[in-house]
């Protein structure tokens, strides 16, 4: 008699777990349709809380054994994936200029929007990412620091302008040196990031569009306002996810996708809309 009542409670128990188990299969089955039926929607800023990542890349290199920086070097095959991965997701790559003019209201955005970009102006990124991001018509963001063009490793002025006469690569200010941002004046900042733009307009024409990017993400304070007053759009490196509510052109976030699975980037993005 005993063990029959205790052959009853665990029926009841796995019937309960079972029941939970299906609601949750249920719900996350419900959830991914209606992401799949309402994913080519657009939204102006007023009209839906949006998170934009902007991801970060620095290095494309052909091989794995290439890669001595995991935080620095994607192989072309994973960057590709990643890529494709993200469109089979439902994301929509978008410029810069599309997310000024969606934060002026003047523009709408898919749901799952994304900004894609590279700092340094490597010269694989002409090499290995600029033909996978042709192929698949991807516009994307290029940081050059300026006084190292031409260098060894780094683009020239003449590929530079040959992605960004494709219509698809914004060319923008990585600071003319590379220095770090946190240990200069503002006067230093102004003068540093006036003479980057300086020598993009003398080599590549008028840019529209005036972007900086802070090298290794360091800065100060008190040199935000100054270079917003300047007119820059204003990128920071701190793994977080830009949200429609709080977007900030003047404290864009960025992350690193690294050479993360597609699944583990999404769970990063999902992960950081959470907490941040």
């Amino acid at each position: 008699m005993e063990n029959k009542k205790i052959a009853n409670k665990y029926s009841i128990l796995l019937k309960i777990i079972i029941s939970i188990l299906t609601i949750i299969i249920l719900l996350g089955i419900s959830i991914y349709t209606y992401d799949r039926l309402t994913v080519n929607n657009e939204y102006l800023i007023s009209e839906k809380n949006l998170e934009i990542p902007i991801f970060l890349y620095h290095h494309i290199v052909k091989e794995e054994s290439e890669i001595q920086y995991d935080y620095m070097q994607t192989t072309e095959k994973t960057f590709e994936e990643q890529i494709r991965g993200l469109e089979n997701l439902g994301y929509h790559f978008i410029s810069y200029q599309d997310l000024i003019d969606y934060n002026n209201g003047q523009k709408k955005l898919y749901k799952k929007s994304c900004v894609l970009t590279f700092d340094d102006g490597c010269r694989d990124i002409y090499t290995n990412a600029y033909p996978i991001l042709q192929k698949y018509n991807i516009p994307f963001t290029m940081f050059v620091v300026t006084n190292a063009v031409g260098a060894d490793g780094c683009a020239s002025w003449e590929e530079l302008k040959e992605m960004q006469d494709s219509g698809l690569a914004l060319i923008a200010s990585h600071s003319t040196n590379h220095t770090e941002f946190n240990k200069l004046s503002v006067e230093e900042t102004l003068e540093n990031v006036d003479s980057s733009y300086k020598a993009l307009e003398e080599n590549l024409g008028e840019q529209k569009t005036k972007i900086f990017t802070y090298p290794y993400g360091l800065y100060s304070q008190e040199q935000l306002e100054p270079l917003k007053e300047e007119g820059y759009v204003i990128n920071l490196t701190d793994n977080k996810i830009n949200k429609s509510k709080d977007l900030n052109l003047y404290g864009l976030h960025r992350c690193y996708p690294l050479s993360d699975s597609l699944f583990k980037m999404e769970l990063k993005i999902i992960y950081r809309s959470i907490r941040y």
